[in-house]
């Protein structure tokens, strides 16, 4: 057989052996979803993208790029229904509205159905696209162990059909770092443009693609520096123009996704629930905020991209004023301990596809790489450092391993160093452990049935997990088909109402008409003694103790009995009293009331609240509210009074950031005297 024949079938069984590993990512996908709701948040996003995709309105959701939800939203049906555009205001409010789309006015069961396999086929997509760029960097055997590695691994399964940010960032940033490893090694324009292409799917995926980016481009700084022995500065200037030009193309992609226009609307509009200027005064640190400033005022990126950017900073950055953090098992209060994140990570991994990473660690000593290969290497390790050092600097563990996507599937392409070695080297001491990992991982992980809960032994497997985390890994709202049928077959017959602590849309719950009740339904509340009766929903990790907040499972499950049992997700019976439970609902209604109904009565607030705080004084969003009805009431003694008892109490930590902020309105009211009522609200934190 001639060899140029001989090279098309090799050209072709390889490009067959990428995509059977695609289409098995697929079905392992589809078998550990299978029985999956909808998370927290894909209606949001879904509601979204139809929006983007029919009137170029990118007003909703702007807290992530546009990426996935405008995939997504050209694939829904033409009769998927929106409602007209209305003016926003505040977070709660836009969330209530984009659920009342899905639930009540569209088929969620079929839009489901359809966003699942918009994203399987955009996520399809970008791992062939990094299989082939692996297999150009470094071999099809390299590239075929990663892909068997992403087809195995739980959370990238998990991922797959769902409509969030975190696995198109992974994938496109990981594209980008394998683009940006094949441009170091030879500085050809087809890499350029590549690379630009990839940067811009990975800006156009989540905010904190930035980091990951900025670890590709200081590699390629250096790539480009080490032109200065051979080529001089003229070398150098060369290669610094490239890159330059990869990244004016990454900034062109991104406006394309926003239809390249600056405004949310097509119209010069920013319907926004809360103006820029708003979201820019929330943040702390001078130098993103005045960054971000200034991008807008010289129009340097969409308007609705730095709205995002400037919430991701907020949240994720610097945080939600969130004190205390459960990881490990134990109780932190400050900061996140620094190993968070590495904890979250081994844990989710199945063991036996760590072992492959160490492998493929172990692999690469004294390997016969080629320039692509290290360069490709050091563009990985750059892009998963940095997005790692990010994630290690900021509070957000409560999102748990969905944030560290990428670092998942660079440990991937750190395992299929394994499979290569074992194919270079044609050697079984390679070969074996390296097969033998991949079958045991997918045995140990394939009966799994829900993907997104997996965790392995290190934690007592996906039952313990709600010992050792209360992140999002464990669990985003997705068992509501079991809490539906179970309460179908059970709760209804009852006549019973039923009480729901675990996270799911309570338009859902309502729109499929459950039994449902909060525990108060208006400020007219008079059940003081919070005396309830029926079913009661919470989370497996109510199990514990939770000193802070005032919760002993013995005291607050005393009269019930737990009936059901849905994976995270606990169903108990029975008569509960919990004043606590009644201040949290309680203050809930308030918040509600002001934020999204634009309630105006500030006795009333205050009256409700001071009954809040008499029994969690701790809480410190029902201080701040508290505090600024007395504002609102021109009673400055009431609203330091108000501020002081959360700050002043010592069960729950004030984040310092906070403490700042209302020492100085503190401060501010002593200053104004009569004056009080002139001084404007202080902003919760907790308001997104």
């Amino acid at each position: 057989m001639p060899p140029s024949r001989r090279h098309r079938r090799a050209r072709l069984g390889g490009l067959l052996l990428l995509l059977a590993l695609v289409l098995l990512a697929v079905l392992r996908s589809h078998h550990g979803t299978r029985l999956d709701g909808f998370t927290v948040d894909e209606p949001w996003h879904i509601v979204a993208g139809v929006s983007y995709a029919r009137t170029g309105d990118y007003r909703l959701n702007p807290e992530h790029p546009p990426l996935a939800k405008r995939w997504v939203g050209m694939a829904m049906p033409a009769g998927f229904s929106l409602r007209p555009a209305a003016p926003l205001s505040e977070k709660m409010q836009e969330r209530d509205m984009v659920e009342e789309t899905m639930f009540y006015d569209n088929d969620a069961a079929a839009a489901q159905q359809r966003a699942r396999v918009a994203m399987w086929s955009l996520h399809a997509a970008l791992l062939m696209a990094l299989g082939l760029l692996l297999w150009r960097a470094f071999g099809l055997a390299w590239a075929a162990g990663t892909l068997a590695f992403l087809a195995i691994e739980p959370t990238v399964a998990a991922h797959l059909p769902v409509v969030m940010t975190d696995l198109p960032l992974a994938l496109a940033l990981m594209v980008a770092a394998v683009c940006a490893g094949l441009l170091a090694a030879g500085w050809r324009w087809r890499w350029v443009a590549g690379l630009g292409v990839a940067l811009g799917l990975a800006l156009g995926a989540k905010h904190s693609a930035l980091a990951g980016i900025g670890g590709i481009v200081a590699v390629l700084g250096v790539a480009a520096l080490s032109a200065w022995r051979v080529q001089g500065i003229s070398g150098v200037a060369v290669r610094l123009a490239k890159l330059a030009a990869a990244l004016l193309l990454a900034v062109v992609v991104l406006w394309a996704q926003y239809g390249f226009h600056f405004h949310a609307g097509t119209d010069g509009s920013d319907g926004f629930n809360r103006d820029l200027a708003g979201k820019l005064a929330e943040i702390n640190s001078v130098h993103w905020r005045e960054g971000i400033a200034f991008a807008d005022r010289w129009q340097l990126l969409p308007r609705s991209y730095l709205w995002g950017l400037a919430d991701t900073v907020r949240t994720g950055v610097e945080g939600r004023a969130i004190s205390e953090h459960f990881v490990w098992g134990r109780t932190w209060r400050g900061d996140p301990p620094w190993f968070s994140w590495p904890a979250i990570i081994v844990a989710k991994v199945p063991l036996a596809l760590l072992l492959l990473g160490m492998l493929g660690l172990l692999a690469l000593w004294r390997a016969p790489l080629a320039p692509a290969a290290r360069w490709t290497l050091a563009t990985v390790l750059g892009a998963s450092a940095f997005h790692l050092l990010a994630l290690v600097g900021s509070g957000a563990i409560w999102g748990g391993v969905r944030h560290a996507m990428p670092v998942l599937v660079a440990l991937a392409i750190l395992a299929g160093a394994a499979v290569f070695r074992a194919w270079h080297a044609r050697s079984w001491r390679w070969g074996a452990p390296a097969a033998t990992l991949l079958v045991a991982a997918l045995a140990m992980t394939i009966r799994e049935p829900r993907a997104w809960e997996y965790h392995n032994e290190l934690v007592g497997g996906s039952a313990g997990a709600y010992r050792y985390f209360t992140n999002e890994g464990l669990d985003l709202g997705q068992r509501f088909a079991e809490i539906r049928e179970f309460h179908d077959r059970v709760i209804r017959p009852s006549g019973q109402p039923m009480y729901s602590s675990y996270w799911m849309g309570e338009e859902q719950l309502r729109a499929a008409r459950l039994n449902y009740r909060r525990r108060v339904e208006s400020l007219q509340d008079d059940n003081v003694q919070g005396i309830y009766e029926g079913w009661f929903v919470y989370p497996r990790s109510m199990r514990l103790r939770w000193p802070s907040r005032d919760w002993d499972p013995e005291e607050a499950f005393a009269g019930l009995h737990r009936v059901a049992t849905f994976g995270n997700v606990d169903v108990w019976q029975g008569r509960q009293v919990r004043p606590r439970t009644r201040a949290d609902s309680l203050s809930e209604e308030v918040f509600e009331y002001i934020y999204k109904d634009g309630g105006q009565d500030w006795a009333l607030v205050a009256r409700r609240l001071e009954e809040v705080v008499a029994v969690t004084p701790q809480s410190m969003a029902s201080g701040i509210e508290l505090g600024n009805a007395y504002v609102r009431l021109g009673d400055g003694p009431a609203a330091i009074r108000a501020y002081r008892r959360f700050l002043d109490q010592d069960k729950v930590p004030v984040d310092p950031d906070v403490r700042r902020q209302v020492e100085a309105r503190i401060a501010d009211i002593r200053g104004a005297g009569d004056a009080t009522a002139s001084l404007a609200p202080l902003r919760n934190p907790w308001l997104e």
